[in-house]
């Protein structure tokens, strides 16, 4: 039987199952794929990502073929494209403006081979572009796509730096989405009680490196007591205020003077 792979476009997100043929593939790297409208950049997922983006396997959308993995020479050309794609961003903003309609233009991207053009935009509301999409297809004789984009996406479009001085993460490196961004998953790390200020990104949304080290705070808080619970520490019984779980320590009250001590765990 031949194999299978995921393969997640660059473009929309969109997650296609196609045959394998004899390429050899890992996951995380970047192909080129064409769909019967246009040649796309995409990158190979596996089963684990599907089960944490709680993403069900998909039996669609099987007419697409791989045509190889990115080279050198690729990137080169997605470059140009990138750039072909940023000088019709002028004219589109005046094309909705003619249209009268309420957005805000981010960013465009070109396909592979040059025959579908993306426009990012954000808006307060829906946005009826129904007369917009022919007059832009007309004026740049490609295939127009327009996509709403939300907060994070946003970030990532625009490339906004992120409060440790780097470019954000979803523009640097990161491929696709993150599973979900929890506040519980902040309070896990002693960051919930912080104030929201030191666990929003640049987008406005919880930073999406707070899963990066959750499993190592999830695991090393399992060896501590609860904050809350009695311990006997050498210096008598207490209770648990608070955990420091990078030092794998705990500050006790304890019962007797009411003094805090900091306990090694």
């Amino acid at each position: 039987m031949e194999k299978e792979i995921y393969v997640k476009a660059k473009s929309d997100s969109k997650i296609f199952k196609a045959k394998l043929g004899n390429l050899e593939v890992l996951e995380g790297d970047e192909i080129l794929f064409e769909t019967d409208q246009s040649q796309e950049v995409g990158y190979v997922i596996g089963n684990e990502y599907l089960k944490d983006m709680q993403t069900p396997e998909q039996e669609g959308d099987q007419n697409i073929s791989i045509i190889r993995k990115l080279t050198e020479k690729d990137k080169e050309r997605i470059a140009e494209r990138d750039a072909e794609a940023k000088e019709t961003l002028a004219l589109c903003e005046e094309k909705i403006k003619k249209h009268g309609l309420e957005m805000n233009l981010l960013g465009a991207e070109l396909s592979y081979d040059g025959k579908k053009l993306t426009f990012y935009f954000t808006s307060p509301g829906r946005v009826d572009f129904r007369s917009l999409v022919p007059d832009l297809a007309s004026t740049f004789k490609k295939l127009i796509r327009l996509q709403q984009i939300g907060a994070r996406d946003k970030a990532k479009c625009l490339g906004a730096v992120g409060r440790c001085g780097q470019k954000v993460c979803c523009k640097r490196f990161l491929k696709g989405d993150l599973e979900s961004v929890t506040l519980e998953m902040a309070y896990d790390q002693n960051l919930g009680q912080s104030g929201s200020n030191r666990v929003t990104g640049a987008c406005g949304k919880l930073m999406c490196c707070l899963k990066y080290e959750l499993d190592c705070y999830q695991k090393a808080k399992k060896s501590l007591p609860e904050v809350g619970s009695e311990i006997k520490t050498p210096e008598g019984t207490g209770i648990v205020l608070s955990q420091n779980i990078l030092k794998t320590k705990v500050s006790v009250e304890l019962n007797k003077d009411k003094r805090i001590v900091e306990v090694d765990c």
